[in-house]
């Protein structure tokens, strides 16, 4: 049952994030101040309580794993802000969807470097991921000529979703007996704190409005909860189980905040796609 507590919460965690950064794009505010507050909130609160005794008697086995972390620091501050300029365009259910279908990516590589196989089940989810993507994906025509609209925001978020995954997957076949999560974690924010803030330096940009700093923090704290949480429920809980039910709730409650509260409107092709979304993550994992 505490598992299931752990996974719910998860999932909230991650919509909240969807939503905050909905608010922002909605108000306004400029997205890279925005996510540099996140990711100093989340920085500072990882490393805080980070096993500091995380470090083995490895030696130079040790700096791979930081520059891994400094590597998918930098991914996820670029693929956050895709998320807030995708979630502003096509609304958080079809962004949330289209970021847990990435799941094919790690799926792949999985297959194609570290020798794993394809169930039936998981080969049928990787061809209707295919489908799923003609689905969602708006305006199809005019990508040619708009690549960074709506519907290449929705391609570029797809890609970097699915290299960050396989980045922590990585990290947890070659490095996670030798550094702690949390303090891989808390690098990993600290390098795209960095990255935001040299950024803000030289865009001459560093003048925080007061909401800005309130919806970065708002950002920041269930940034790391639904990572910690998802830790939790994978202690207590099969993978398989704990990833399929954080993904399906994670669309499904994606869909039903953007319809109820931000009035999203969705094409037929769209709603189908969410549908078969929830069950391509099924298929996967």
């Amino acid at each position: 049952m505490t598992g299931w507590i752990f996974i719910l919460l998860s999932a909230f965690s991650s919509l909240l994030i969807a939503h905050f950064l909905k608010i922002s794009e909605n108000r306004g505010l400029d997205t890279v101040r925005v996510l540099t507050v996140n990711y100093f909130t989340a920085s500072f609160s990882a490393l805080l309580f980070a096993d500091k005794s995380g470090f083995s008697d490895a030696g130079t086995g040790v700096f791979p794993a930081f520059l891994l972390a400094i590597l998918v620091g930098i991914i996820f501050i670029l693929n956050f802000f895709i998320y807030s300029k995708s979630v502003f365009l096509n609304g958080i259910g079809i962004s949330v969807a289209m970021m847990r279908i990435s799941l094919i990516v790690p799926v792949l590589v999985s297959i194609l470097f570290f020798g794993e196989f394809l169930s039936y089940p998981q080969f049928a989810g990787v061809l209707l991921v295919f489908i799923i993507l003609y689905l969602l994906i708006p305006g199809k025509k005019g990508l040619q000529n708009e690549p960074l609209k709506a519907g290449g925001y929705l391609l570029l978020l797809f890609v970097g979703t699915g290299i960050g995954d396989t980045s922590l997957k990585v990290f947890e076949i070659h490095f996670i007996h030798l550094v702690s999560k949390e303090l891989f974690m808390g690098v990993v924010f600290l390098t795209a704190f960095c990255c935001g803030l040299t950024t803000l330096i030289w865009k001459r940009k560093l003048k925080f409005r007061k909401t800005e700093l309130i919806i970065g923090v708002m950002i920041g704290i269930p940034n790391l909860l639904t990572s910690l949480f998802l830790i939790s429920a994978l202690e207590m809980m099969n993978g398989a189980v704990v990833f399929s039910a954080v993904n399906l709730i994670t669309v499904a409650g994606g869909t039903v905040l953007g319809v109820l509260y931000w009035r999203d409107r969705f094409l037929s092709s769209q709603w189908l796609g969410i549908f078969l979304a929830m069950i391509a993550i099924l298929l996967l994992l």
